[in-house]
């Protein structure tokens, strides 16, 4: 399964419930989820810059698209998740306003809220991005700059300011971030499916 069907297969599970298999409902959430649309922005770009590497003029057909579509992502949605990021599968975008996420590597279940900023760093020649583990929590109103190195299971906490390297399990929160809490179990708020293999 392509990580897009795994992003609509969890916010499907989490947005719809029990309505999940439902056509008209599925057509409605297509129409309307916001966060889905910063989501498929986001996984077309991706598949337009694969595409293009295989076939110059669709690959540019499918850029277009992209384009079109992101243009409306970023001026309705507020939201911009750059193409060149490199996020695994179970990706969701709880809340889209102001929410921009730059060319880092992230892995599987990320859940991003609102105001979220994860880029380069500006101060100090530090061009580097983050590199994001699977199975983290991002709150609102966090940034992540510069080559830092999130583990596996973190939950970054509501306004955080993050330029150093966490481990794994680890609770973050402050401004500057540091690690409050290890060992912290961040399961319940990833919202994951029983059985989920995302």
């Amino acid at each position: 399964m392509g990580a897009f069907s795994v992003d609509l297969e969890r916010m499907y599970y989490l947005k719809l419930g029990a309505r999940r298999t439902s056509p008209a409902a599925r057509t409605a959430f297509w129409l309307f989820n916001s966060e889905l649309h910063c989501v498929a922005s986001y996984r077309l770009g991706r598949f337009a810059e694969r595409l293009r590497a295989r076939n110059r003029f669709l690959g540019e057909v499918a850029l277009t698209a992209y384009r079109v579509l992101n243009r409306w992502v970023t001026h309705i949605d507020h939201a911009d998740i750059s193409r060149f990021a490199d996020i695994g599968p179970g990706l969701l975008v709880m809340h889209r306003y102001g929410l921009v996420v730059g060319p880092a590597s992230i892995g599987r279940n990320l859940v991003l809220h609102q105001n979220v900023t994860i880029g380069q760093r500006s101060a100090g020649g530090d061009e580097g991005v983050p590199k994001i583990g699977d199975n983290v929590w991002i709150g609102p109103g966090a940034v992540l700059s510069g080559g830092i190195t999130i583990g596996d299971g973190v939950t970054i906490s509501a306004g955080t300011v993050l330029s150093k390297d966490v481990p794994a399990k680890c609770l973050v929160a402050g401004n500057p971030g540091r690690v409050i809490r290890q060992n912290y179990d961040n399961t319940a708020m990833l919202d994951l499916p029983a059985a989920w293999d995302g």
